[in-house]
């Protein structure tokens, strides 16, 4: 009896030809390509076409040298095959052959000069080896001969980013989507475009689109990982984009991406060489521009990230965050007064509140003054952040019978504290993937009536909603330290010592007191006891900041190397992210020691879990405040864990009194100085005074529990108060004065 084997290793390659294509037909593609393999034995044009099959199977497997072996018998045995020249470019192009790739493409287009793929892939080479205007043109011709060719759409939007045709590289994507609507690449390429030029909500929008399509989609979980700071992601984020940089070449986009993954994961030294290289390709790339900003701000060249920005809107002056981004960088400037700090927040204002104008939603005054209200809060912050821990109780004592309350949360992870201010919330609404125009929609379809913002000009803010008044009154409270700027806000809350009537602060809306402080704080249940002063077993002080170091202006730098330096056998803990980062402790080590610090008396330390860092402040007997730039939260939690706040308390901005404002209600303000000497000498005093250190460390934590900033109760009668008389005015077509 003859085996089966046998029988079929007698069959012609014509019918192991046919057999294979049966067999890929029905997704059987290993034994496909074995039938393949037995054809491609034959010579002529027989054997030349299952060598080229065989080499698309082994393309499509990843198995590139032994693809690139496949195509090259099909082009001996048919010389005049242009889908296997093309094939063989391909896989050259994968060994990173790329003379030997390109010379094959030519080969595939002088013999088919209508072969839309061939196009393509010279195009992709031409783009590789940085000639964007002609990998374009490549392209052009490509999608002449099949206009909805994949590879091809994708590759012409790389191309016009590359060329800075911006708005032709988003309007050539989002047709491209049109025409493959399903397709994820394509949406990520259109997240591309708007995440490299500043517009991070609609590109994370994008992303999350591509996410639909393709559930396990890499690069759409790579740019998000980036995008939004997700730090277990983000060693695969810089990993896979370094491949596809590898693989792909060095393009501005690809490099502005690494750039963001590098700047996200706090390796601010590499973010910043990658962005010399993006800029080296693409002056002005705005991504770049804005990275490198952030780096700079992250080691407090404050002056330095304006510049940038300022480079950036060069480009794209159309772009609120980064208007956002300068007014935030100018509250850390000890130099600027306060009307150029103001001048910086009118002028996103006067940029984007005029242009909204014809757009915003019209409110006819009138109503029932008594009604119960509808109050929506907006943030990106409803979560273990400040602005959560000071909203957490407020959430939970608003009377749900008279104050109806919406979120609005632009949130990308929820946690305990997230769920916690949902709790005390009638409606939520996750608006991060929202456009202004569909949130402000949503806003007013839920007949808002009091708008909060909780954001100011920080990350992921919405204050182009609040340009479109989707509510009759709006107001700024907690989430941010200077006034908006925005006329379209009304109201900004504030306590009588934050924003005395002296105190120097400008603002565009009207400031609104509170009766004693605008905090209502909720220490985390984890929070440890106050630890016994640290000095009596050290035997010497120990002063600490866990403020950012964004803060750590030279001024704060220099009073505190000479509080340091003049308190016998002390020394300076700085605890904040990013010191765990070897490029920013190195350099926050050398601008200490430029101002004479020895480096055995300054401990720096990283970030922690939270747990962790408030236990760190029983190594702390006296926490010194930055300026302008004080501690908000920070300064509440040292005084929860009994560690006295020394401050300054003649600022003339919210930023600036935010701890005289906690101090005072504390009756402590003898802990808050008229200028830095006297700052200086008061650190050394009560270093001096251990007495006076032991008793704070006793008193300081049951003295705040009896203080306004831990009852919220009333704390929130008193904002449901204030919120009742801004609605009672706009009944009567008035606003409440100011009460400063």
């Amino acid at each position: 009896m003859i085996s089966a084997a046998r029988t079929l290793g007698s069959l012609s390659a014509p019918l192991w030809l046919g057999i294979g294509s049966w067999l890929e037909s029905r997704d059987m593609a290993g034994l496909a390509a074995s039938c393949y393999r037995n054809a491609a034995t034959a010579g002529g044009r027989m054997g030349a076409e299952a060598a080229f099959r065989l080499g698309k199977r082994l393309l499509a497997e990843d198995k590139n040298r032994e693809a690139a072996s496949a195509y090259d018998k099909a082009v001996r045995n048919n010389p005049a095959h242009a889908r296997a020249w093309c094939g063989l470019g391909a896989a050259r192009r994968r060994l990173t052959d790329m003379d030997a790739a390109r010379d094959a493409y030519e080969a595939a287009l002088r013999l088919d000069p209508d072969y839309a793929e061939a196009w393509s892939n010279l195009g992709e080479w031409r783009f590789v080896k940085g000639d964007a205007a002609g990998a374009l043109d490549c392209f052009e011709c490509a999608l002449r001969l099949e206009p909805d060719l994949l590879e091809a759409l994708n590759n012409r939007v790389a191309a016009l980013y590359e060329l800075r045709r911006y708005d032709d590289a988003e309007t050539q994507a989002r047709d491209a989507i049109v025409r493959h609507t399903r397709e994820a690449s394509l949406h990520v390429n259109l997240g591309n475009v708007l995440l490299h030029t500043g517009r991070p909500h609609l590109a994370a929008k994008a992303f999350r689109e591509a996410l639909d399509c393709d559930p396990a989609c890499p690069e759409a979980h790579v740019n998000l990982a980036a995008l939004w700071g997700e730090t277990h992601r983000l060693a695969n984020a810089i990993s896979y984009i370094e491949h596809a940089i590898a693989i792909k070449g060095e393009s501005a986009q690809r490099l502005a991406s690494l750039a963001l993954a590098q700047q996200s994961a706090g390796l601010h030294a590499a973010a910043e060489l990658t962005c010399r290289k993006v800029l080296d390709l693409q002056p002005g790339n705005v991504s770049a521009l804005i990275t490198l900003a952030s780096c700079r701000s992250t080691r407090a060249d404050h002056r330095g990230a304006i510049g940038l920005y300022e480079q950036a809107l060069k480009t794209n002056p159309y772009m609120p965050a980064i208007y956002s981004n300068i007014a935030f960088d100018a509250t850390y400037l000890p130099e600027l007064s306060a009307e150029e700090v103001f001048a910086y927040h009118r002028e996103w204002a006067h940029r984007f509140e005029a242009t909204a104008a014809s757009r915003r939603f019209v409110h006819a005054p009138g109503g029932d003054p008594d009604r119960p209200l509808r109050i929506g809060y907006v943030s990106g912050d409803f979560s273990t952040h400040p602005v959560g821990f000071l909203l957490r109780d407020v959430a939970r004592h608003h009377d749900r019978t008279r104050f109806h309350i919406h979120g609005y949360s632009m949130e990308r992870n929820s946690d305990d504290v997230n769920n916690a201010i949902r709790g005390g919330a009638e409606a939520w609404t996750e608006a991060l993937m929202m456009s202004d125009e569909e949130l402000a929609a949503q806003i007013h379809r839920d007949r808002i009536d009091i708008l909060v913002d909780l954001s100011g000009h920080t990350a992921y803010n919405r204050l182009p909603v609040f340009a479109l008044r989707p509510a009759p009154v709006q107001a700024t409270w907690i989430g941010y330290f200077h006034s908006t700027g925005l006329e379209s806000i009304d109201y900004f809350l504030t306590d009588p010592y934050t924003s005395p009537r002296d105190c120097g602060q400008l603002f565009s809306e009207t400031p609104v007191h509170l009766p004693h402080t605008r905090f209502c704080y909720s220490p985390p249940d984890y929070a440890p006891e106050v630890a016994p002063l640290p000095a009596i077993e050290r035997g010497s002080i120990t002063f600490g900041s866990f403020n950012r170091i964004e803060k750590l202006v030279d001024p704060v730098i220099d009073a505190w190397v000479r509080i340091v330096e003049s308190t016998q056998g002390s020394r300076l803990l700085i605890k904040a992210g990013n010191l765990d980062k070897e490029g920013i402790r190195d350099r926050l080590h050398e601008r200490f020691a430029a101002h004479g610090l020895p480096a055995d008396r300054l401990e720096l330390r990283g970030a922690s879990a939270h747990p962790e860092m408030l236990a760190e402040y029983g190594e702390v007997d006296i926490a010194l405040d930055p300026f302008p730039f004080n501690g908000g939260m920070t300064t509440l939690e040292a005084l929860w864990m009994g560690v006295p706040v020394l401050t300054l308390g003649e600022g003339h901005g919210v930023v600036a009194r935010q701890t005289i404002s906690a101090l005072s209600n504390l009756s402590l303000t003898e802990l808050a100085f008229s200028d830095v000497d006297a700052y200086i000498r008061g650190a050394i005093a009560l270093a001096t005074d251990r007495d006076r250190l032991a008793e704070l460390r006793r008193n300081l934590r049951p003295r705040m529990a009896a203080s306004p900033l831990r009852q919220p109760e009333q704390f929130v009668r008193d904002l449901e108060a204030l919120y009742r008389r801004m609605w009672q005015a706009w009944c009567r077509g008035e606003k409440l004065p100011s009460d400063i």
